[in-house]
């Protein structure tokens, strides 16, 4: 093996690296557009909760 030359292992372990940042990456990005739907489910749920308080406050129920 000449100076510039990488060795097989050496390589291999650099792109399973890559692989597994990208992997990460994508779970990662994932996970924040779960929690972003999760958070818009709950604000609607709170929206509708606070319409059922306003409307047995009101007496409407």
């Amino acid at each position: 093996m000449t100076l510039g030359e990488k060795s097989a292992a050496v390589t291999n372990v650099y792109e399973f690296s890559e692989i597994v940042d990208k992997a990460c990456e994508g779970l990662k990005e994932r996970r924040i557009k779960y929690s972003i739907r999760k958070i818009q489910e709950m604000e609607e749920r709170l929206c509708e909760l606070e319409r059922e308080l306003d409307d047995f406050i009101n007496g409407k129920m």
